[in-house]
């Protein structure tokens, strides 16, 4: 029986078909996800207005006002990112700048619609309240007026 000699460039193609076939395999499940539908800034907002009404306990229409507020921000923070995009910017800087400047005002808005408590709960859920701390009376205060609270209070003792 005779063997079958392959040639150099017939190995060369059977490897690059099976790489070929491994990394088209691979990509198959970062393709599906690249697949799925980016929220929209409304869907955004609602989702976030659902959990701010369970965790604030906003009123109606603080419930109206933030979705007014989370949508519109949401929708040209998304403008301005896609025109950067398109304006080929590609600098981390010049977008983490754009959020930050959104965020503020975000927070400025917000602030006009809950009360003092609401908005420093908001402020913890973002992870931009780290500056108050909740008293015994289950209230939020800056974590140094509840310190001279609590010297206060030893005073008094």
């Amino acid at each position: 029986m005779e063997k079958k000699k392959f040639s150099i460039a017939t190995d060369k193609r059977i490897f690059c078909i099976a790489i070929v076939s491994f990394l088209a395999f691979c990509s198959i499940p970062s393709f599906a996800q690249q697949q799925e539908k980016e929220k929209t800034p409304e869907e955004v907002a609602a989702t976030e207005v659902k959990a701010m009404v369970s965790e604030l306990k906003l009123s109606d229409s603080q419930e109206f006002f933030c979705d007014s507020i989370l949508t519109h921000n949401y929708t040209c923070m998304k403008n301005d990112f896609e025109n950067l995009q398109k304006s080929g910017m590609q600098e981390a800087s010049t977008y983490q700048f754009l959020k930050e400047r959104w965020q503020k005002k975000t927070l400025e808005a917000l602030k006009k619609v809950l009360d003092d408590q609401q908005y420093i709960k908001y402020l913890r859920r973002i992870g931009k309240g780290k500056d108050y701390k909740k008293g015994k009376d289950g209230k939020y205060y800056l974590k140094e007026n509840l310190k001279k609270e609590q010297e206060k209070e030893g005073d008094k003792k």
